[in-house]
């Protein structure tokens, strides 16, 4: 589940103008939310293991961070929302540390192509490439 809210109206334009409007032009991602019900594994798999940045976080239920220049938020799941599921995609040059690292915790990593895949705890799929991959 992602949650999204309504972008505020700019000051010269209309509430009523069309969505190609200015407010619509220039649209900024400030987070995806993956919602779970394993927070701290969750979020100890993306800091820890990932080497995500942490922003800010209310302990069990909520952390905000960034992973490679992408805002994500790992929230508890408390009022009946879904767990989410998405491929995240990430590059990473030196890749063989977090690989190891994955491995030694068992957790299943595959070779397929460019991508080097494994799951989070809650599987959703992590594709690992050394470098932006657009397969065409």
């Amino acid at each position: 589940m992602i949650n999204l809210t309504s972008l505020a109206v700019a000051p010269d334009t209309d509430a009523d103008d069309d969505v190609t409007g200015a407010v619509a032009a220039n649209p900024s991602c400030y987070s995806v939310t993956i919602f779970t019900h394993r927070w701290k594994e969750v979020r100890d798999f993306y800091v820890d293991l990932l080497s995500a940045h942490v922003l800010s976080e209310r302990s069990e239920r909520y952390c905000e961070m960034e992973l490679g220049g992408i805002p994500l938020t790992v929230r508890k799941c408390e009022h009946g929302e879904m767990i989410s599921y998405f491929h995240l995609y990430v590059s990473m040059k030196n890749r063989e540390g977090v690989l190891g690292e994955l491995r030694r915790r068992g957790i299943i990593v595959t070779t397929v192509g460019p991508y080097t895949n494994f799951r989070d705890p809650e599987g959703r799929v992590i594709k690992l490439s050394e470098e932006k991959t657009i397969v065409s």
